[in-house]
């Protein structure tokens, strides 16, 4: 409840502050890696989209998993990730790293089975987006020992464009953080009234 009613104070004054000033121009960088480019059939591996740079303070990551793959679980908080098909939305409210699992597919036979992961990421104040790289996996059955991954890469300095889906994750969010805390105030106005009161 604490991280939602700072969400929308945050949305709140930028929504306030974006009528009457011009956003900054910020580099925001997100790159992907993955503790293996070369999983067991079946097997579960990690991947962590690293945040860095500064302007990425509300926003968010759109993460597309190859077919054949699937999401198994993040350490993001759960009232700020959805799934949809191989879609993952991350919604970010100043985080520097997220991490998820991902299942590789079953193998049948002795070829290969290869994935690449691509994302986008989204800033809310400033309406910026950017590509982050995309991060290629083999699922090769016999295989030994796991490549060392490179993270990929992609600063952004691109023109304010819009991210379909956004903009009303933010608005119905906005809303009930606004009714939330105009909730709590009246519950502590009533409690004031009737401590006053019993003096």
């Amino acid at each position: 409840m604490v991280i939602l009613v700072i969400f929308a104070a945050a949305l709140l004054c930028a929504t306030a502050n974006a009528e009457t000033t011009k956003p900054a121009v910020t580099r925001t960088t997100v790159t992907r890696t993955t503790n293996t480019t070369t999983p067991a059939p079946g097997s579960t591996f990690e991947v962590t989209l690293n945040l860095t740079g500064t302007g990425l303070q509300i926003g968010g990551v759109v993460e597309t998993i190859p077919d054949g793959f699937a999401f198994v679980r993040t350490t993001h908080p759960e009232n700020q990730t959805y799934t949809a098909g191989q879609k993952v939305v991350f919604g970010v409210v100043n985080e520097t790293v997220i991490k998820y699992e991902v299942q590789a597919p079953s193998s049948e036979g002795a070829g290969a089975t290869t994935g690449i992961f691509n994302g986008e990421w989204y800033n809310a104040l400033t309406k910026a987006k950017g590509e982050i790289g995309s991060t290629s996996v083999s699922v090769r059955a016999g295989l030994g020992a796991a490549e060392t991954p490179t993270p990929t890469s992609t600063p952004a300095l691109s023109p304010p464009a819009l991210v379909p889906g956004f903009e009303a994750v933010f608005a119905v969010t906005g809303l009930f953080t606004v009714a939330a805390v105009r909730l709590v105030f009246v519950q502590l106005k009533k409690k004031g009234g009737e401590a006053r009161g019993r003096e």
